[in-house]
């Protein structure tokens, strides 16, 4: 039996708050074609106060690292009201 080796991308944290901030980000950054994995997403089932509130089990978003430029300035561009839903 063969393996595939897979090369592993450097990740990196862009957002964490709570489940319905973190859906909106992430919309934003998939809807430009950056792909978004979520880390502690389950959690919400678990202990679904913290997360909801923004506690320290707070949903976080990270992306590929080669999208950060791409990424932070669609952030600043929502953070800042600049955002167009054409």
């Amino acid at each position: 039996m063969k393996f595939k080796i897979l090369k592993l991308r450097p990740m990196i944290d862009v957002f964490r708050g709570n489940v319905n901030d973190t859906m909106i980000i992430r919309n934003l950054l998939e809807s430009e074609n950056i792909q978004v994995f979520e880390a502690n997403q389950l959690m919400a089932s678990i202990e679904p106060v913290a997360v909801s509130s923004g506690g320290f089990n707070a949903v976080t978003l990270r992306i590929n690292e080669e999208d950060f430029e791409k990424a932070k300035k669609i952030l600043d561009d929502f953070y800042k009201g600049n955002l167009s839903l054409d």
